[in-house]
């Protein structure tokens, strides 16, 4: 009645959080309908409207003054937009308020299915500020805006100019041609134009935003963790004051590191990081990132993130966003100097085979994790196949059944391991029952019986503890894979999305999970469990418990992407297939030695005939032996019902047309075992008549 109860308890709770999902998903087409709205060409723009990097400001101090003098803040009007650098991938939208780049529109390619538009509609990517040494920001050093001037235009260079009469000149310079993929070389010069040097402290730099893509409601997988500003340090640790790079504020020596919106707190914001030798910093959604590189090496190198909010969806629900900025010294500008400082600029998709391309360890933008070292050749070769196949979806199927074959000879061997352990149930069962007051000794009379048949007892984990870090590093490789997005296979309208069929009353109906379970049910219906009376009550309860396992994998996988299920699915197939293909397999001959030391063999048998072995026992106690031959605990009262029904299942057994088919040496064993399995019946029947 329990095991009911509590597989019930699990199917409530799946339709909870389906039927939860229902409000969700009108969030979700509202936000869809408002992108597309925005948006007027058949492309999907992404909710990508910043507001302005809110950190503190400084009081006026002497540099603040001197700059003032640079240029006043005028009103330059309506902003003027100019498209430039365009490629098949990509093309660029600059503005002359800031000499940055107001919007990236990613075009519809062979490694992007679906068209993504990147704006900043406040700060833009690359625009820039100036800082105090200790990081605040000047706010009116720089007029905002400030009127760059497109002095030349072409098809593979912009170049923007601001420049204050006898102070100073910035010129933005951007370059790029088709081989540079989603990448682009951007030059920064900073040129004084004084008769004497000038001071300025620090450049703060804008990596943009990045805002949360509308997807369909998932309890388990939150937006806020795709949501992240992200940095590559390659220092070594440098002692300072107290020796510690943390003390000092420093991240000496770490490598990759991401810091996902929900780990910023009630602030909101990270503390600036500084890195001892940053090779690259960005801002990331679950598919797109700006990726900022500087090209040669800059001391106190800064990093700082807060969250945004452009606006609220129809249902009045925060829009997450993310931005983030770099900062660098500037320092001493003597009469007449420039200074340059070039940079790589990387915005597109996180395509592990694009980022791969880069030099310097960008391709950790895709924050496969731990399991990075099984993520990484299982998204190269998702990509071979899907190449090869012209769709995903094949090749995930295709990634999936070579998987499974490269791991067939592991998995064989450890189903050989457990039939050997399912045909030693019967002599292990003696062993407990003989040093059952002795757990020591158990364990060593255990230890040396497995040893005399060379059996392991944990062989047949292998294959489960092998499929956890696959499975783990495929859940991270697919859930960020840019190639997904927008990519139909069958039914399913974008493998990076649940495969909805249908809105049934505010909810998705999905059919590959459900399809995942049944197949999952099946796989298990083909090992069940060996629940004999040697069995102990915590292996009987773990038992029941694995068969309400699939439904647990429909309550998590139901709302992750098609993709993920569909991999787990074909899994699935395959396991089942493997199990048929091995059912009959003999086992080995085992043996033990009875009490004279003599060897007793047991016969070579299909793992269908060790799921009937009754083993019989030389011993003293004959209640104990015509228990075993009916699998009933070796002591304690007997239920007739139970009884009754043991003895009915072992006389299907021996059914007249069984016998008729076996041979003949075959069929008399058997009958000789039916009439010892029916004089053990009319015993404990007679006996516990006589208790009763």
């Amino acid at each position: 009645m329990k095991n009911y109860i509590l597989g019930a308890g699990f199917l409530v709770l799946a339709f909870y959080l389906i039927w939860q999902q229902g409000a969700e998903q009108i969030d979700y087409s509202d936000q869809m309908s408002k992108a597309e709205k925005r948006e007027p060409t058949s492309t999907i723009e992404a909710i990508e409207n910043n507001t302005s990097f809110s950190s503190n400001t400084s009081p006026a101090s002497n540099f603040d003054s001197e700059l003032r003098s640079f240029a006043p803040t005028v009103s330059l009007g309506e902003e003027k937009l100019t498209d430039g650098l365009s490629t098949n991938l990509s093309s660029v939208t600059f503005s002359n308020h800031t000499g940055g780049i107001r919007s990236v529109q990613l075009h519809q390619s062979d490694r992007l299915n679906k068209a993504y538009k990147i704006n900043h509609s406040d700060e833009p990517l690359l625009g820039i500020a100036f800082e105090n040494e200790s990081g605040m920001l000047l706010k009116d050093a720089l007029p905002k805006p400030r009127d760059f001037r497109l002095v030349e235009s072409s098809p593979s260079k912009i170049i923007y100019r601001w420049e204050s009469d006898k102070n100073l000149r910035i010129d933005r310079i951007y370059e790029r041609s088709d081989m540079d993929g989603y990448g682009l070389t951007h030059r920064t010069v900073f040129t004084s134009l004084r008769d004497a040097p000038m001071v300025i402290d620090r450049v703060r730099m804008y990596l943009g935003s990045s805002f949360q893509i509308p997807r369909m409601y998932n309890p388990f997988d939150q937006a806020s963790t795709y949501l992240s500003v992200g940095y590559y340090n390659d220092g070594v640790p440098l002692p300072e004051g107290c020796s510690c790079a943390t003390c000092s504020g420093r991240i000496d020596g770490e490598r990759e590191e991401f810091f996902q919106l929900n780990e910023m707190g009630p602030s909101g914001k990270i503390e600036p990081r500084r890195l001892s030798k940053a090779k690259w910093a960005c801002v990331n959604n679950q598919f797109f990132v700006n990726l900022l590189r500087p090209e040669s090496e800059l001391n106190d190198f800064r990093v700082w993130g807060e969250s945004v909010q452009s606006e609220t969806d129809k249902s009045g629900n925060e829009i997450l966003g993310i931005s983030g900025a770099v900062s660098f010294p500037l320092g001493i500008l003597k009469a007449q100097q420039s200074k340059e400082f070039s940079f790589q600029l990387y915005v597109g998709p996180k395509d592990y085979v694009e980022l791969s391309k880069l030099e310097h360890e960008q391709k950790k933008v895709m924050q496969f994790g731990v399991f990075w070292w099984i993520s990484e050749p299982l998204s190269w070769s998702l990509n071979k196949l899907s190449s090869l196949f012209g769709s995903y979806g094949l090749g995930i199927i295709v990634l999936t059944i070579l998987v499974k074959l490269i791991l067939w000879p592991l998995t064989a061997q450890a189903t050989r391991s457990q039939k050997k352990m399912q045909a030693l149930q019967g002599p292990l069962g003696k062993l407990r029952e003989k040093f059952k007051g002795n757990p020591q000794k158990l364990n060593q009379e255990m230890m040396k019986f497995y040893k005399e048949h060379k059996v392991n007892p944990f062989a047949g984990c292998w294959p489960i503890l092998v499929q956890i870090p696959i499975f783990l590093g495929m859940f991270w490789m697919l859930r960020s894979a840019a190639e997904l997005y927008g990519q139909e296979f069958l039914w399913a309208m974008d493998l990076s999305e649940q495969d909805s069929v249908s809105m049934i009353y505010g909810f998705s109906l999905n059919v590959l999970p459900i399809f995942m379970v049944l197949t999952q049910w099946y796989q298990m219906r083909l090992n069940p469990m060996q629940l004999g009376p040697e069995m102990s009550e915590a292996q009987r309860i773990n038992a029941k418990m694995m068969r309400f396992m699939p439904f647990m994998f429909l309550v998590f996988l139901y709302f992750f992407s098609s993709a993920l299920v569909l991999y787990w699915t074909v899994q699935n197939i395959m396991t089942i297939l493997q199990t048929l293909l091995t059912k009959n397999v003999t086992l080995p001959t085992l043996s033990e030695k009875d009490d004279k030391g003599r060897e007793k063999s047991f016969a070579r048998k299909t793992e269908k005939e060790v799921e009937e072995i009754e083993y019989e026992e030389e011993s003293d106690d004959e209640e104990r032996k015509l228990r075993n031959l009916l699998g009933l605990k070796a002591r304690g009262k007997i239920d007739p019902k139970l009884l009754e029904s043991r003895y009915k299942e072992r006389m299907n057994n021996y059914t007249s047309k069984r016998l008729e088919n076996m041979s003949e040496q075959k069929r008399a064993a058997s009958e000789q075992k039916r009439d010892k399995i029916k004089e053990a019946y009319e015993i404990l029947k007679e006996n516990g008549n006589k208790e009763t």
